[in-house]
């Protein structure tokens, strides 16, 4: 991906990629949740919470199936 993004935001997407089927996603802060949301890199889910997309898996590891 062209844009960088900040530390927090990296993280909260480690964070994010490391949630499994049923768990619940860890708090972002707004800040935080604005930057992914923006990127396309999460989108919000159903009860308001944040998961990662494939584009986010991408730009963690540049493979997505």
């Amino acid at each position: 991906m062209s844009k960088s993004l900040s530390p927090e935001a990296i993280e909260a997407l480690r964070r994010l990629n490391e949630v499994g089927v049923g768990q619940l996603a860890p708090p972002l802060s707004p800040a935080v949740t604005a930057e992914l949301l923006g990127m396309g890199l999460a989108t919000e889910a159903a009860g308001g919470d944040v998961e990662i997309t494939c584009n986010g898996r991408q730009y963690l590891s540049g493979d997505c199936d």
